[in-house]
């Protein structure tokens, strides 16, 4: 699982559980092992974590693709995720281990919180 920072231009996404994609800042730790990766919660800041979602496909892509101010050469790991469910009731504090940004770790560490 990965448990990741939701930059602020995208929380509303989040908060209502209507996101389908989730983009990586320009760096992305290299001790993350993507192909034992199926779930992302995101980290909402001064809140926590809270909704499980599946990641479908892990993918390179831009930060802004479709979009016009696109740069074809701003390169991210793009998740396609699925919103499964709340997996608590109210947002859970944790502390983001890699950058400050990101966590990997795995179902029983989230459920034992």
């Amino acid at each position: 699982m990965l448990i990741s920072l939701v930059k602020n231009d995208n929380v509303e996404r989040y908060l209502d559980q209507s996101a389908k994609i989730y983009y990586t800042g320009k760096k992305f730790p290299s001790s993350v092992a993507l192909n034992k990766l199926n779930y992302f919660m995101p980290y909402i800041k001064k809140k926590g974590i809270r909704d499980l979602y599946l990641i479908k496909i892990a993918r390179v892509g831009t930060r802004k693709e479709g979009q016009p101010d696109n740069d074809p050469n701003d390169f991210r790991l793009v998740f396609e995720i699925e919103f499964v469910k709340k997996l608590f009731k109210d947002y859970k504090p944790v502390e983001l281990e890699i950058w400050h940004t990101f966590t990997d770790t795995n179902m029983r560490a989230i459920l034992a919180i």
